[in-house]
């Protein structure tokens, strides 16, 4: 088994689509080509290298997206060498050509301690109407999803009962027509929250004539684009810089992108391409060349 075949072992254990996979060995394939015109053995790959790298992928291909998307099948293969003990450290995390035009815009983006506030800020004993206080705590279990998951209206839609397991402090997101499967860990205070509202809260909210709605959220009129708008209006008092479900789930994924890899974060936000994903990073290459001039100048 070649070195191509193993690492078409690895992209299918990281659970790679079979069109991702197609395209990701045909480009490492390339990349190693050009290592070996270049007389460049794979130990001594760096940041130099990187870079050489890009400067020749920018003489044959004219769209930033396009480079990008091969410097992010390169990091994926450095990944994979890295796994196998066959490079040191990976010079490609982190590397994209600044001019890609992205659908995503991000700003006012809710720092951590902000995400926070607006859970724990968040009065369920606000309203005195006992109908209202089951509501608001409905409603508080759902925030918690939104600053410490990321979930989007589909996904609150989506969920059913049998996707909780909360003895183990997991939930399972189910897939839809935009966003992957995936599972997901809890907070162990959500998970406090989770068991009283499954417990307590939701039988009180099913309608007389339904009992056996099999979805986690009850809302009023079965609406819940609704009691997520109305989420909104209550958290934008709390911190006037909300906007919108989309801003927090920005702000979650941009936080994501700070710990975690690009791939894990794809799974962990349920992207379908990985490219979706990317559009959140907040680093670009000129950064990465001031870094490296810096700290490890060419000449």
């Amino acid at each position: 088994m070649n070195t191509l075949d193993h690492y078409r072992e690895y992209l299918k254990q990281e659970n790679y689509a079979k069109s991702s996979v197609k395209s990701y060995l045909f480009l490492a394939d390339k990349f190693i080509a050009w290592l070996t015109i270049e007389n460049i053995k794979g130990i001594a790959l760096d940041y130099k290298t990187a870079l050489k790298y890009v400067a020749y992928l920018q003489k044959f291909y004219n769209k930033p997206a396009t480079v990008n998307h091969i410097l992010n099948s390169t990091n994926c293969y450095c990944n994979y060498l890295v796994h196998m003990a066959s490079l040191e450290r990976n010079p490609f995390t982190g590397l994209r050509i600044q001019g890609e035009k992205r659908k995503t815009v991000l700003h006012d983006l809710l720092s951590l301690d902000e995400l926070e506030d607006i859970y724990y800020s968040y009065d369920t004993e606000q309203d005195k109407h006992p109908v209202r206080i089951l509501a608001n705590k409905r409603n508080k279990v759902i925030i918690g999803l939104l600053v410490y998951q990321g979930l989007t209206t589909s996904d609150l839609k989506r969920l059913e009962l049998e996707h909780l397991e909360l003895s183990q402090g997991k939930i399972h997101i189910p897939g839809g027509n935009i966003g992957n499967h995936r599972t997901l860990e809890l907070k162990p205070w959500q998970v406090i929250g989770f068991l009283e509202y499954v417990t307590q809260v939701r039988p009180e909210l099913l309608p007389k004539d339904h009992p056996e709605n099999p979805y986690v959220f009850i809302a009023s009129g079965g609406r819940i684009t609704d009691t997520v708008a109305h989420i909104i209006k209550k958290l934008k008092k709390i911190n006037h810089k909300v906007t919108n479900i989309h801003q927090i789930r920005s702000s979650v994924i941009v936080h994501w992108l700070e710990k975690y890899n690009l791939r894990k974060v794809q799974i962990l936000a349920g992207h379908k391409r990985i490219s979706t994903t990317e559009r959140y990073q907040q680093e670009d290459l000129n950064q990465l060349q001031e870094i490296i001039n810096t700290y490890h100048p060419l000449s």
